[in-house]
């Protein structure tokens, strides 16, 4: 008979004769062994089988009914209600069977729920020198821990023990071992590699206890539970990387970060920006809170009470303000708030961060400063601006434009330019509407006869550009001003100059004929008074007729200077290839018989050149032929020696040219003047007065620029440089 319902008869129905009938315990007995049976086989499940807690609840419901029947075999009524008594008992206790198996199971599915959940598996292994032999408990979820399948494979502890990561596998032992002979617990983390896969261990949390024996104190068995933390454990190292990623920019940044306990007036942290912010370290703001308030400049602290008034309602508030840095430097910053509130609604925190924006606010502030004072200038300026649409339509004129045309913006703007155009100019318009086209990117300049709102005709000058790709524009962009006046002087001074031009070529021909005219008689009367000289021994004749022989050949000497300077003026630059050797020896050959009594002058050269310079050459024989005229005519007669030294060095990129004499020398106090035209120290000089103011003319025609150096009894020295172009 099955042992538990022996047991359950034994208890309820021990020394009584009750006629129970044979055929009923009988079935009860066979199919409380078969499910018993049944329920011991591993891997069967439930639907299969049944449970103990449906046998009871057959055993229950059959003595239920076997106690309300009344049986043929049974005796009396005294019998009958022993029966029902301990048919009673029995139900009862099956009752408290089924309910302690209900509470079994639910307990056990509930276990299974949270190891599932919790990736958390159980574990028993008794307490045994050979590990590899012993068999062990382990929960469904730590076979799927473990990457093994537990209908298919049995394990040892031994071989769990080979599922740890070699790195991790001696202090796992270890902390196992100390359990059994120290401590009877332990707690620790560790790698398994599941499946043996050493690229993809898993972080596994281990709770074990040894179980002692109550009587020997000797361990029985180690229970424990393991439980997957790998997640766990990647999320904890991304939340330090973050938290140090986090505390990186909070040291790093160049803004400032705070937090702010407004209960208690505390700052709970202040970022180490606020030193090269505010010029203070954030120990100066936690030992004075309001230290952030103190330097935001007066007025501008009303912006911050403000702030404060959203925050205490609970939004976000972004103000800028300045403060005033340690160093004394004005600072403009942003700042950004955001407030936490109780449950009641009272501000108990602000968190926020400020930058420094003083760069871009001064950008701000100057290009607004800009843009006044360009509008200001649009607007005063005598130049409009004006904007023609494809249509030729004024789409925009600037104020200006009443000053220059009458007319008010608002009936200017949506005419037709054409309205305006003189009828002679619009041929003009339309051959630079064409260009402007063609060549979008070149800006054409104009001068056109515009009509006035009084209907008289003013003249524009201006540039016009083309912007007709640009969305904003779509058009060209003409600004202009009136230069009726300067059209009118322009004019005026062309005709002037016309004229002008006119009589100097009258006057250039009047000198040249006059020139001409005066050489003739003068060459005649020089040819009569050298003959009347050898025709007379007379000494007073003679004495009289060198005198007017000396005049005469000054008068000529003028009239020289006159023609020189009227060509200097009157011709153009003609540029050849320069030979300073040729030039300069005929010169000195026109000069070696001067009659000044001088004679014994000597004239040295001295000639560096490469044939590369380019001048001109009559202009430059004007300059050497007068320098070096002047140094043998004012030649010093006390000195046994007297010279003329000419220095030439020519290049491609120009010639310095040196004439040094040592002569009677100029004081310093005539250095100034001697350039003028006409000027002479005194009136025992014997030039004209024109060469030195020729010389410097013709070199500044030339481009070119020179020096003097002079003084009385040592010599003069001039250096010209003249440039190559």
């Amino acid at each position: 008979m099955n042992v538990i319902l022996e047991a359950l008869l034994n208890k309820h129905f021990a020394g009584s004769d009750l006629p129970l009938p044979p055929d009923l315990l009988h079935e009860l007995d066979v199919l409380l062994n078969d499910t018993t049976t049944m329920q011991q086989e591993i891997g069967k499940s439930n639907e299969e089988t049944g449970t103990l807690e449906e046998l009871y609840h057959i055993l229950w419901e059959t003595l239920n009914l076997l106690g309300a029947e009344t049986s043929p075999v049974i005796g009396d009524g005294e019998t009958m209600r022993s029966i029902v008594n301990a048919t009673d008992l029995l139900n009862a206790e099956c009752r408290n069977i089924v309910f302690n198996e209900q509470k079994t199971l639910r307990e056990t599915v509930h276990l299974k729920t949270i190891q599932r959940v919790a990736k958390a598996g159980s574990w028993d292994v008794p307490a045994t020198r050979d590990l590899s032999a012993v068999q062990n408990y382990w929960s469904a979820e730590l076979f799927h821990l473990l990457g093994i399948d537990p209908s298919e494979t049995k394990i040892t502890y031994e071989q769990y023990i080979g599922l740890v990561h070699p790195d991790d596998r001696g202090f796992m032992l270890e902390e196992v071992n100390r359990a059994y002979m120290e401590t009877g617990r332990y707690d620790t983390e560790y790698r398994i590699i599941p499946g043996g896969d050493l690229n993809n261990p898993r972080i596994v949390r281990e709770i074990a206890e040894v179980i002692k024996d109550e009587h020997t104190g000797e361990p029985v068995s180690l229970i424990g539970v393991t439980m997957d933390i790998t997640e766990i454990k990647l999320a904890e190292r991304a939340i330090v990387d973050a938290n140090t990623e986090l505390r990186t920019l909070f040291n790093t940044m160049n803004e400032v970060f705070f937090s702010v306990n407004v209960d208690q007036d505390k700052l709970l942290q202040i970022s180490p920006a606020c030193t090269r912010l505010y010029g203070y370290a954030p120990e100066m703001f936690t030992k004075d809170p309001f230290l952030w308030f103190t330097v935001i400049v007066d007025e501008d602290k009303k912006k911050m009470h403000e702030s404060n008034l959203l925050l205490s309602q609970g939004e976000n508030s972004q103000v800028e303000y300045r403060i005033r840095h340690k160093n004394g430097q004005i600072k403009w910053l942003l700042t950004r708030m955001r407030p936490t509130l109780n449950v009641a609604g009272k501000l108990i925190r602000i968190d926020g961060i400020s930058a420094d924006v003083t760069e871009r606010k001064e950008a701000e502030l100057a290009l607004a400063n800009s843009e006044l004072k360009l509008r200001t200038l649009l607007e005063n300026s005598n130049d409009a601006i004006v904007i023609i649409n494809e249509h030729l339509d004024y789409t925009f004129a600037t104020e200006s434009i009443g000053r220059i045309i009458g007319y008010a913006t608002e009936e200017f703007v949506g005419t037709s330019m054409l309205n305006y155009i003189h009828e002679e100019d619009r041929g003009f318009i339309a051959h630079s509407l064409l260009s402007l086209n063609t060549k979008p990117e070149e800006p054409l300049p104009f001068e056109v006869r515009f009509r006035a709102k009084d209907g008289h005709w003013v003249w524009l000058e201006g540039v016009a550009t083309n912007h007709s790709k640009e969305e904003v524009i779509k058009g060209y962009i003409v600004n202009f001003r009136d230069v009726t006046e300067e059209i009118r002087y322009r004019r005026e001074l062309e005709d002037a100059n016309d004229k002008l031009k006119k009589t100097n070529t009258e006057l250039d021909r009047f000198v040249y004929s006059v020139s001409h005219d005066l050489r003739a008689p003068l060459a005649s009367i020089l040819g009569l008074i050298e003959f009347t000289a050898s025709e007379t021994d007379d000494g007073d004749i003679k004495q009289n007729l060198s005198m007017m022989e000396e005049s005469i050949k000054k008068l000529d000497v003028f009239i020289l200077d006159i023609l020189d300077y009227s060509r200097n003026a009157r011709l153009e630059v003609k540029r050849t290839p320069i030979d300073f050797s040729g030039l300069l020896i005929d010169i000195r050959n026109s000069l070696k018989f001067i009659s000044t009594g001088n004679s014994n002058v000597e004239i040295r050269i001295n000639i560096d050149e490469d044939g590369t310079f380019c001048s001109d050459r009559s202009r430059i024989s004007i300059i050497l032929n007068n320098l070096i005229s002047n140094a043998v005519r004012y030649c010093d007669p006390a000195k046994p020696a007297p010279y003329v030294e000419v220095t030439v060095v020519a290049r491609a990129g120009g010639a310095l040219i040196g004439v040094k004499d040592n002569g009677i020398g100029i004081h310093k106090d005539y250095h100034q003047y001697i350039f003028n035209m006409f000027y002479r120290i005194s009136e025992k000089s014997k030039g004209s007065g024109l060469g030195l103011y020729l010389v410097k003319e013709t070199i500044e025609k030339l481009n070119g620029d020179i020096q003097l150096t002079s003084m009385p009894g040592v010599g003069t020295e001039f250096k010209i440089y003249l440039p190559n172009p």
